[in-house]
């Protein structure tokens, strides 16, 4: 590490950074280039946590609670289930408490006649059986009825965008403009509860805030220390476009809920950085930026052949040290490799579904969940068509180790979805990682990626979601390898397209945010 920069960096995220690679590769590198660096992220479930990634200080803290805010469907459903009870577990409780006052009626029915005469003391008095039956009877539907209410009310509370959600997204945008996200979806005043005074102990110089939810939390942190007289800088680097996540099936509530939180807080931020020229564009025209995002593209440390790296010994719980190695396979066996998330936006049953199309390929998935609806999905998809023992799935590879890992596969897929707008414009990590691999790329065609493999001409292009084109695509790589591989050898590519060259790029905005400390 070089000498020690003045200044202090806190990087917020709101997620719990394991498996968020550009989040733990932009901590360590900017602690490597010398700032004292600290890392906010959200607690995993075994709770609150410290720990180190090379020189930067990670805090993962607990999210708090805040009450539910009632949307206008839940206060509605009260007037169309009035007999409801207040929540699921009342009615619950309520439940169980009718089965035991009919099992006491139960008892009292047949105790007298079950006496033994061996106590001489008097029974208690007691309402006539018929009384307690009736009234019991009584209470027992009433509940039934309060019960069955309870279930269809809170039911009726689900992550809808039907005409309700439509009204109270209306008002409240019409009323608070973009203030209007702190009543459609108030998810991010918890991260800010949650993030201040960490934030605020640490006192930085400058914020780094990962991805949308997280830039308001940057810049009201920033807006309090200049109240308290320190002059603090905001970076937001920009992971997505925001308005482009109504593609991701999320509700038009919940969407102008997140537009307006990114639009109320950008012009607090100093900085922009994204993850792409495509998307640093759209950036500039959405927002009416003064200057165009600089661009730090999801790219992997660089592979050096023959060398190691300081976690050569590193391997799999198996002992595995290669994707290879991990699947039991030998050498000339085809191996075709995916790295990410596991989500049917993600398209990964293509990969499934193409391997009964080339019937030698082996696939291995590196990803985040193994036993998810969607990867069970796989599984059974496997089966049908024959192919579960050409299917490998296992967890995610730690990033600093994961360019060696995969370089003994022959072919690298990102099969993703065409259509919205974040696929479209995505430079995604593992397209990089596969690069550095050295591997042959096969996209779907999407658009930024398709049009970069087609410009470097190290891999081939496949209609999303057919399987049978992307049968094809991996049947053409396989067949000439090497020459969509010589791509690789031409000076300086790989070069640039490392975390290392990427980092630069970090380093010379922080150096310019910072110089008033030098």
């Amino acid at each position: 590490m070089q000498e020690r920069r003045p200044g202090r960096v806190v990087m917020l995220v709101d997620n719990t950074i394991d498996g968020d690679s550009r989040v733990q590769k932009s901590a360590r590198a900017m602690a490597e280039a010398g700032w004292e660096v600290h890392l906010i992220g959200k607690a995993p479930s075994s709770g609150p946590d410290k720990y180190k990634i090379g020189d930067a200080q990670i805090h993962r803290l607990t999210l708090r609670r805040l009450p539910p805010r009632k949307t206008l469907r839940r206060r509605l459903s009260r007037l169309r289930y009035p007999l409801s009870y207040p929540t699921q577990d009342r009615a619950i409780l309520k439940t169980q408490s009718i089965k035991v006052i009919w099992a006491e009626l139960e008892m009292n029915k047949v105790a007298s006649g079950a006496r033994t005469g061996i106590s001489k003391e008097p029974q208690t008095k007691q309402l006539p059986m018929l009384a307690q039956r009736a009234a019991g009877k009584l209470r027992r539907t009433t509940i039934k009825v309060r019960a069955r209410q309870t279930t269809a009310r809170t039911g009726s509370w689900g992550d809808q965008d039907g005409a309700w959600e439509e009204v109270e997204r209306r008002f409240w945008s019409t009323a608070m403009g973009d203030r209007a996200w702190r009543r459609l979806d108030p998810l991010p005043l918890r991260y800010e509860l949650s993030y201040r005074e960490k934030i605020e102990k640490l006192k930085p110089d400058l914020i780094h805030a990962h991805d949308f939810r997280m830039i308001g939390v940057a810049a009201r942190a920033a807006v309090r220390a200049r109240q308290a007289g320190r002059d603090v800088k905001v970076i937001y680097d920009a992971h997505e476009f925001v308005p482009g996540l109504a593609q991701a099936k999320r509700s038009r509530k919940w969407l102008a809920s997140q537009v307006a939180y990114e639009r109320e807080h950008i012009g607090f931020v100093d900085a922009i950085v994204t993850v792409s020229p495509a998307l640093a564009e759209m950036l500039e025209t959405e927002h009416g930026l003064a200057e165009r995002p600089e661009v730090t593209l999801n790219a992997p440390p660089k592979l050096v052949p023959g060398e190691e790296g300081e976690r050569a010994d590193w391997t799999t719980a198996e002992g595995a040290r290669d994707v290879r190695e991990a699947c039991g396979l030998a050498p000339d066996v085809p191996l075709v490799v995916y790295c990410g998330g596991a989500a049917p936006q993600r398209c990964l049953h293509t990969i499934v579904e193409s391997l009964q199309h080339t019937p030698d390929v082996h696939a291995a998935f590196m990803i985040n969940n193994l036993d998810g609806d969607y990867v069970n999905s796989l599984r059974a998809l496997a089966g049908e068509l024959g192919v579960t023992d050409r299917i490998h799935l296992m967890p995610y590879v730690p990033y600093d180790v994961l360019v060696r890992f995969l370089s003994t596969a022959d072919v690298g897929i990102h099969p993703l979805r065409k259509g919205p707008v974040n696929h479209e414009v995505a430079l995604s990590t593992k397209f990089f990682e596969f690069m550095q691999a050295r591997l042959p790329v096969v996209v779907s065609d999407v658009k930024a990626m398709s049009d970069e493999v087609t410009r470097v001409g190290n891999g081939e292009v496949f209609r999303s979601e057919d399987s049978k084109d992307l049968a094809r695509a991996v049947g053409m790589v396989l067949n000439d390898r090497d020459r969509y591989t010589a791509a690789y050898d031409r000076p300086g590519m790989l070069d640039e397209w490392s975390w290392e060259a990427q980092a630069e790029k970090y380093v010379a905005l922080y150096e310019r945010l910072l110089k008033h400390l030098g």
